[in-house]
């Protein structure tokens, strides 16, 4: 269900490799949040998977978090 609901917002698209690398904790900024706590553990990977709402939800949150990674909000 995430791949379909972040698709439809168009965030697949916008997806790059950095973005992916922050997200999952891989990122190479000492200073980064995300290192120690990755976003991706916060979230339910079995609700994400079945629950259309939850994705929905989820998608939207990602969608803020790159609009703030590419300095759009904030």
């Amino acid at each position: 269900m995430i791949l379909v609901a972040l698709w439809r917002r168009g965030l697949l698209e916008r997806a790059d490799r950095e973005k992916l690398r922050h997200f999952l904790g891989l990122a190479r900024d000492p200073l980064a949040l995300s290192r120690r706590y990755p976003m991706w553990r916060i979230l339910g990977p079995m609700r994400l998977l079945f629950s259309p709402r939850y994705a929905e939800a989820v998608a939207r949150w990602v969608e803020y978090r790159m609009n703030l990674f590419d300095g759009v909000e904030g």
